[in-house]
């Protein structure tokens, strides 16, 4: 993420040719809260997360993240929900159901793998 910021930046500074700096303490303040609150929400409620439900769960919930943000621009900010989005988002409920299921998908596969032994193959030709 932090890569992909720095380019981000590198390109707007290229192409303007000159960065915005806040030029009031109001400004500062704003892009302090910005910086600060996010973050300390998102780590503080990611702790408690894990001591309440375990890792599993907190991981799990976490990747489903860009569901959660989809729905509450949609319901709440009135953004359009466009055949893209729901392409990205089916990916995402299919990534999560595997990561989800995968050992029992994983655990069944090899008991079926054991019904059907190799034996040794046996040379037919005549000698």
């Amino acid at each position: 993420v932090l890569i992909f910021g720095m380019i981000v930046f590198a390109v707007n500074l290229l192409m303007k040719g000159y960065v915005n700096v806040p030029s009031d303490i109001g400004q500062w303040l704003g892009v302090g809260a910005l910086a600060l609150l996010p973050t300390a929400v998102s780590f503080l409620c990611t702790t408690m997360a894990i001591i309440y439900v375990g890792s599993t769960p907190t991981a799990i919930l976490g990747a489903m993240e860009p569901l959660t943000a989809v729905i509450i621009g949609i319901t709440v900010f009135g953004e359009r929900l466009t055949v893209r989005d729901v392409l990205g988002l089916s990916l995402i409920v299919i990534a999560v159901t595997l990561v989800v299921v995968g050992g029992s998908v994983s655990k069944n596969l090899t008991n079926i793998k054991r019904l059907f032994p190799r034996g040794r193959r046996r040379n037919n030709r005549s000698q």
